[in-house]
């Protein structure tokens, strides 16, 4: 009676054959499973009891034949209802796909917190806290996943993964994936302080602890898109590091890791990216949006100057480009010879970001290039830029004031290119 599609001839026949009558509307009320899940006092099997089965079971079918069969949920939508009910005889079909919009919703929270709260219940991939220790958190896998899986990667030594551990892998992750050279970087606190492409995995890694902030790296994230060798297990040891992440791993590599008892070592069943969500709790809802995969490559790039950057600039450019990605807006990369030299990143002013990075990079900054993940509104922070010794940037492009800042790297002879497309991270 509810998934009847009253357009189809044998569902027609069929619910007169079996005498079900039509059902234009569900109206539930869910048991109030987020208010016995919070309450301290109540134990796991009350909890379990506020599971609620036949109203989600009834309330998704009806928004699944919303043309037919309304959905309502909510007890504030009752008074609308009503009026239209009563004007036009029947519910509009706008009104009909928000009220199955708001099931779906309804649904996918309240089943979200049933499984947080049954994987804490069963002991199933617990987190001793979220990013304070006064938080609880655990982990809810995804099943539908395909490509890279953090959540079933293979620990090969060390702790359990932490809600930052899987938060910062995460990143570091995704940024090499977006590699087809061999690549290595160093991350920390979700962002990379040391990274670089060479032609082999060896040279990457030793470009990116060369040329990057070895400081920051203390305390990091490793991550190879490459089999990891026992050479540069070595160098793994020579500092302190959370977590070492990578495709695969040399038998005598992996014994020199081992050493270190407490250093998790991850094997990441592989390096693809593939669409998914990114998902962001708020309070009264949650952003939803699809993963920032997109590739720039050199021929999708327009010239924004007259001088054009050359071959190996454009490949810099394009390394810069997909670092740039994973720093937080307002961010800055600069790049030289394959390898991060600076950044800034996750502040107000893209001028202090510029500042930022420039300060970092020091006398290294002559000759490199540069990616901004958003426009330039204004060319003061390209006149640092041109201060610093930058010699060619990449940017999306955009502002009203594009022609000025375009101007500016003309007069500065910074060949610009554009990728028409933002990459803010906030």
């Amino acid at each position: 009676g509810i998934l009847n599609l009253r357009n189809n001839p044998e569902h027609q026949k069929f619910c007169a054959d079996n005498h079900i009558e039509n059902l234009d509307m569900v109206v539930v009320n869910l048991y109030p499973f987020k208010g016995t899940y919070y309450d301290q006092t109540a134990s796991n099997e009350e909890k379990v009891e506020k599971i609620d089965i036949g109203g989600p079971s009834m309330i998704r079918a009806a928004a699944k034949n919303y043309e037919f069969c309304a959905s309502v949920v909510d007890p504030t939508d009752y008074t609308q209802i009503i009026k239209e009910l009563n004007t036009h005889g029947d519910l509009t079909l706008a009104t009909k796909k928000n009220l199955a919009a708001k099931t779906f919703e309804m649904t996918a929270h309240y089943d979200l917190l049933i499984a947080k709260f049954w994987n804490e219940f069963a002991g199933r991939m617990p987190l001793r806290y979220g990013e304070n220790p006064h938080q609880t958190a655990s982990v809810i896998a995804d099943p539908f996943t395909n490509g890279m899986n953090l959540v079933d990667a293979e620990i090969l030594n060390g702790k359990p993964m932490s809600y930052n551990n899987f938060n910062d892998a995460n990143g570091a992750i995704e940024l090499a994936a977006s590699f087809d050279e061999p690549f290595a970087a160093v991350f920390k606190h979700a962002c990379p302080c040391c990274a670089a492409i060479g032609a082999t995995i060896e040279e990457a890694f030793e470009r990116a602890m060369k040329e990057g902030d070895t400081q920051a790296a203390f305390g990091g994230i490793l991550v190879f898109n490459r089999k990891v060798t026992t050479t540069m297990a070595t160098k793994c040891i020579e500092f302190f590091n959370e977590i070492i992440l990578a495709p695969s791993y040399d038998a005598d590599a992996l014994v020199i890791l081992q050493q270190k008892k407490n250093v998790r070592i991850i094997r990441i069943n592989e390096f693809t990216q593939t669409p998914d969500l990114s998902i962001r709790k708020i309070r009264g809802g949650t952003l939803v949006q699809d993963t920032d995969i997109k590739k720039i490559r050199a021929e999708d790039l327009d010239f924004a100057t007259n001088k054009q950057p050359t071959t190996s600039q454009i490949q810099d450019l394009l390394l810069a480009w997909r670092l740039v990605k994973v720093v937080k807006s307002n961010a800055i990369v600069l790049v030289k010879n394959g390898a991060m030299i600076g950044h800034g990143g996750g502040q107000v002013s893209r001028v202090r970001s510029m500042d930022i990075a420039l300060r970092e990079a020091g006398d290294r900054a002559k000759n490199c290039v540069l990616a901004s993940d958003a426009f330039f509104p204004f060319p003061d922070a390209i006149e640092m830029a041109g201060k610093g010794g930058v010699a060619a940037i990449i940017q999306p492009g955009g502002s009203r004031n594009d022609q000025i800042v375009f101007d500016t790297c003309e007069t500065l002879g910074i060949p610009t290119v554009l990728t028409q497309t933002r990459a803010f991270l906030h």
